[in-house]
């Protein structure tokens, strides 16, 4: 489910059902990193859109996490761990993170089991069809991921 009025009255609905968030870590930058972070942000975009897709009805997928590169994670981490431990509060047994930011890789242990690191491929000179099927490739990679964390 996305985080859209019409998806959150369904989530609502079946708020049983669904027990995992998903939100996408985008960092930003206007200076030297601007092509390289917004290739990581629409990457990541386009994984986290289609993990939604695959597994709606048990995932909703929240508005992207954003920050200045510049600042590093480690200015934005707390707010990250306060997310998460809403989201915990109010009923969510897992959240996920998911991130093109190798950064983010050294607060791996803290985050775990739920911080999914996917290396970012430049879709900028993709034809739309190669691109879905990329994205579905790396998506199917993934999958197996949330189904162990589900078993736990």
């Amino acid at each position: 489910m996305k985080w859209q009025v019409k998806e959150v009255d369904l989530y609502i609905q079946s708020k049983d059902y669904i027990d995992s968030v998903l939100i996408p870590l985008i960092p930003i930058d206007f200076a030297a990193e601007l092509k390289t972070t917004a290739s990581m942000g629409e990457y990541a975009t386009a994984l986290t859109g289609e993990l939604e897709r695959q597994f709606k009805g048990r995932v909703i997928l929240t508005p992207s996490f954003t920050y200045l590169k510049k600042s590093g994670v480690q200015a934005v981490y707390s707010l990250l761990v306060e997310w998460k431990e809403h989201m915990h509060e109010n009923g969510m047994k897992h959240v996920f993170f998911l991130t093109s930011d190798r950064d983010w890789l050294s607060y791996e242990q803290v985050l775990q089991p739920t911080l999914i690191w996917i290396p970012s491929l430049s879709l900028e000179h993709v034809d739309e069809s190669y691109k879905r099927n990329i994205i579905g490739d790396q998506v199917q990679q993934i999958i197996p991921i949330f189904l162990e964390k589900w078993k736990r």
